[in-house]
């Protein structure tokens, strides 16, 4: 479950949950109907109004969406309310798909004028990953 919770994390700090939700919004709302030749055609045999209102509702019960905004708005309590220096710390360590090692994290740190030692910086990326399972790791399955 450890991984899950590091891959969950870098998603929302690298960006890749706001990408998913707006790629399934769009899958979604902006489906343009097609007819058998592969044309896109301008009508699918009902409104325009009603075909629009009866995909916002598939898209909100799709339940990737639903686990998607929950992480979401989860994160939004969480790691929007850290200071400049723990935010910092926890997206250079998670950065990118595989994360940085310690020494690096710690390099990318001092690069920055950010001065904290590697007991501290492990200390606020490990404290911030165990506060926050209980709130998430029904998310995770």
């Amino acid at each position: 479950m450890a991984d899950k919770l590091d891959k969950v994390i870098a998603d929302y700090v690298n960006g890749r949950i706001n990408a998913k939700i707006k790629s399934i919004e769009s899958r979604y709302l902006y489906r343009q109907q097609t007819d058998n030749l592969g044309i896109r055609t301008g009508y699918s045999g009902g409104s325009e109004q009603e075909s629009h209102l009866i995909n916002k509702e598939k898209l909100a019960n799709d339940e990737e969406f639903k686990k998607l905004k929950e992480i979401t708005y989860i994160f939004s309590i969480w790691y929007e309310t850290l200071g400049n220096t723990e935010k910092e710390v926890i997206k250079l360590k998670l950065s990118g798909y595989a994360g940085l090692p310690w020494y690096r994290v710690m390099m990318e740190l001092d690069e920055k004028k950010i001065d904290i030692s590697q007991k501290q910086a492990k200390r606020i990326y490990y404290r911030f990953k165990r506060d926050i399972t209980p709130y998430i790791s029904h998310c995770l399955i």
